[in-house]
């Protein structure tokens, strides 16, 4: 057992230490090795993040959510108070 599983990480988290070319060898030479022992993703799933967090209720949010009328191309926002007084995209 690797001390991935005994400890129960779940991800790493990095900070930029000393330069940019820091984050560069980690990337190239740590991260293939993490794979290589089975505790670092090689790939991901397809699809949106709603999607991987929901799964089963789709992609996007129903017709019937509020924020759905938001959409763009929706046609569901008029001139209410969401919108009174909003500068249109040129």
């Amino acid at each position: 057992m690797s001390w991935v599983e005994d400890t129960d990480v779940d991800g790493f988290n990095l900070n930029r230490l000393v330069s940019p070319e820091t984050l560069e060898v980690f990337v190239d030479l740590v991260v293939p090795e993490l794979q290589a022992r089975g505790v670092y993703r090689t790939s991901y799933g397809g699809g949106t993040l709603r999607a991987q967090l929901f799964p089963g209720r789709g992609a996007r949010l129903p017709a019937s959510h509020p924020a759905a009328a938001f959409r763009r191309g929706a046609g569901a926002v008029g001139n209410d108070a969401r919108t009174e007084g909003a500068v249109s995209p040129a």
